[in-house]
């Protein structure tokens, strides 16, 4: 029968108070993973939160706590490649971005007596009007942009904007005709109200 090397063992609140010598390798059983130690630290180096490159689902999920930096490929080799849609909560580009096709999440907004136009919501927005409204903005920086599709029902609706929006192309509507459709395009320049710039365009 072959035989069996085992590494000596412990569970993590044991680790805590160990210290293995310099290249000396135990396991964890309370977290199921290798300790590597340097004959100084104690509880050593847990040898888990590595990402492994195929794990047989691509559906498993890995959490990466850290920055990640890729410095290979050149002007004709593209150095990140993903082939299924990803989701990222901010990105900045410092040289330049090319885009495919690019499509704006959007977002129905209900409508009530005072809508408010949130800049951190989606960056596309429906709203049917059923009632006169006012409108206010939130949540403003630097480079965020929102379009608003506005479509009136079979009445005429009165319209109120933020005071300080500067706009552009035309005054502020006062209105919206029955049965039209109306596009509100914001694009802010700073961190306030006064830093919105507005365009509307509505259908003949």
């Amino acid at each position: 029968m072959p035989k069996q090397v085992r590494l000596r063992r412990g569970t993590t609140a044991q680790h805590t108070t160990f210290t293995g010598t310099d290249g000396e390798v135990t396991f964890d059983t309370t977290k199921k993973v290798l300790v590597v130690h340097d004959g100084v630290t104690a509880g050593g180096k847990p040898i888990d939160g590595y990402v492994k490159l195929d794990l047989g689902d691509p559906l498993v999920v890995q959490e990466i706590k850290s920055a990640v930096l890729i410095s290979g490929a050149d002007e004709d080799h593209v150095a990140l490649s993903v082939t299924h849609p990803v989701f990222v909560n901010q990105l900045t580009a410092q040289v330049s971005c090319e885009v495919k096709r690019l499509m704006v999440q959007q977002e129905a907004l209900p409508y009530a007596g005072s809508i408010n136009l949130d800049f951190n919501g989606f960056g596309g927005k429906r709203i049917a009007l059923t009632g006169n409204t006012s409108f206010t903005s939130g949540a403003f920086g630097f480079g965020k942009q929102m379009l608003v599709r506005i479509v009136c029902d079979t009445t005429l609706r009165t319209l109120v904007w933020p005071g300080a929006w500067k706009w552009v192309g035309a005054a502020a509507p006062a209105n919206i005709a029955a049965n039209k459709t109306g596009l509100l395009q914001l694009h802010c320049f700073g961190t306030s109200e006064s830093d919105v710039v507005a365009r509307w365009l509505v259908e003949p």
